[in-house]
């Protein structure tokens, strides 16, 4: 069993890190691309049972076809305010076979996390995704984190299966995270940039599809 302490999370959905702009005459939307169901106020479990060198996986799946710009990691401990984490890396791998990652396409060495946010950290060269299209973002910990936390959480609606993943200390592998104890889906997130969606100008459908003007806002 994972040890883990049952908490509230204030403002969830603020989001601490690079905030992302695309220019140019191409518009894009950012996306999220998540498993858990972490809203604002909610409750969530901080996962504090992780150890020295210990992952945290989350298989995510593209919404559309665009680039992944960045990674989100919710970061949370009991009494909060405990100030900025160093995390040995995060890294993006292929789908695999779960619970095993696939290939690894990007590593993120050094992240600094700050307790209390979903700490947004920028994933460069982007990394290009075909809808429907399943990566893993994991962290991997550079020091065992303290009984409460701060530490990697997860919602408590259940947890989903081929999902959610824990490279565990002994044995130095890759478990489903939900043989573990785990009861919840991890607060790992990516953001995708998706194009706009084109809208009918004219506002009327009659059946005359030459009749209509799409455009993107």
């Amino acid at each position: 069993m994972r040890r883990s302490i049952d908490w509230r999370v204030p403002g969830a959905g603020l989001v601490l890190g690079l905030s992302l702009w695309t220019a140019g005459s191409a518009r894009a939307v950012d996306t999220v691309m998540k498993n858990d169901s972490v809203v604002d106020l909610g409750q969530v479990a901080i996962q504090a049972g992780f150890v020295q060198q210990e992952r945290a996986a989350a298989w995510l799946s593209a919404v559309c076809d665009g680039d992944l710009m960045a990674v989100r990691i919710l970061w949370l401990s009991a009494t909060g305010g405990s100030g900025q984490t160093l995390g040995e890396a995060i890294t993006i791998s292929e789908a695999g076979a779960p619970p095993v990652p696939g290939t690894q396409l990007r590593e993120m060495v050094g992240p600094v996390l700050t307790d209390g946010f979903f700490n947004e950290l920028p994933v460069a060269p982007p990394i290009p995704l075909a809808a429907g299209e399943t990566v893993v973002v994991d962290f991997r910990f550079l020091t065992t984190p303290p009984p409460t936390g701060p530490s990697v959480v997860t919602d408590i609606d259940g947890c989903q299966a081929a999902r959610n993943g824990i490279f565990a200390i002994p044995p130095s592998s890759w478990f489903d995270a939900c043989s573990l104890g785990v009861s919840g889906d991890f607060a790992i997130r990516a953001v995708q940039d998706c194009p706009e969606a084109l809208i009918f100008q004219d506002g009327f459908e009659d059946g005359t599809t030459n009749a209509w003007t799409n455009v993107t806002f």
